[in-house]
């Protein structure tokens, strides 16, 4: 059977890092750890991606495929890109050129969507809206399904009164739950899920999924590093584990399917 290609487009906390920025991961680094694989196929040409990936046929050189035994994850996501961002440089239109009939394009943005400070990037809850539909028109013009992902909760647990987490980007969120009602398009609840998560693991079992690094730990960080965004590959690990676990659960319709199947 002819394998089809989860496309993800999205921000840095999705995104494929090589080795030498070393501990940053994304989840779309990981998430073709739970499908079914075999053997490991990718990391034969001395690639120094962390992973196993090796460059797609993007034009955009942050673009990273990963095979498993029935299908292929191309992370096509880039950091300090909003759905706006990522949509006027031109990568929807380079993804365009290579999803086809039977593919699933998985986009999660939100957290550059959000930050005013960055007009280039910023959008309202309502132009979002605006973006993200360009993205679901382009899947569904060349046959695939695409496929709504809430934005990764961050580390904000600092600034709750309670010492608790939160869903991050609210307003964003629930645009996105309301154009997955609206369209019939899958959502995929991964802030509510990792918020969970994290409220589970606490503050101090926190920094290990994120980018708190010891000074001297790691040969690109000195001086170390607190950062509530961006995730370790711990960090990115778990929560590509919470994304498919919500696949395998997802049960308002059958268009996850075919990618359920897949799952180890």
């Amino acid at each position: 059977m002819k394998k089809f290609t989860i496309y993800l487009a999205g921000d840095s906390t999705v995104q494929s890092y090589k080795t030498p920025v070393k501990p940053i991961t994304g989840w779309g680094q990981m998430l073709h750890t739970y499908f079914k694989e075999t053997e490991q196929k990718m990391n034969q040409d001395g690639c120094d991606w962390m992973g196993y990936g090796k460059k797609s046929d993007s034009d955009f050189d942050q673009s990273i495929i990963y095979e498993t035994d029935g299908m292929f994850i191309d992370n096509r996501a880039m950091a300090g890109r909003s759905s706006r961002s990522y949509f006027d440089e031109g990568r929807l239109d380079d993804l365009k050129k290579a999803i086809k009939s039977g593919d699933y394009l998985f986009m999660q943005f939100a957290h550059n969507d959000a930050n005013k400070e960055k007009e280039e990037r910023y959008v309202t809850p309502e132009q979002y809206e605006e973006y993200l539909l360009r993205y679901i028109n382009a899947a569904k013009e060349r046959g695939a399904q695409p496929v709504l992902v809430t934005a990764i909760a961050m580390r904000d647990c600092d600034d709750t009164p309670d010492g608790k987490f939160s869903v991050s980007f609210p307003e964003y969120r629930d645009k996105m739950l309301e154009i997955g009602d609206k369209y019939d398009i899958p959502v995929i609840d991964l802030g509510k899920a990792t918020d969970d998560y994290l409220n589970t693991v606490g503050d101090e079992g926190s920094k290990k999924l994120f980018m708190w690094l010891e000074k001297g730990a790691y040969e690109g960080y000195p001086d170390g590093k607190q950062d509530n965004a961006h995730l370790q590959q711990a960090g990115a690990k778990a929560f590509a584990g919470l994304l498919a676990g919500l696949i395998r659960s997802y049960d308002r319709d059958d268009k996850l399917d075919k990618v359920k199947a897949e799952l180890a």
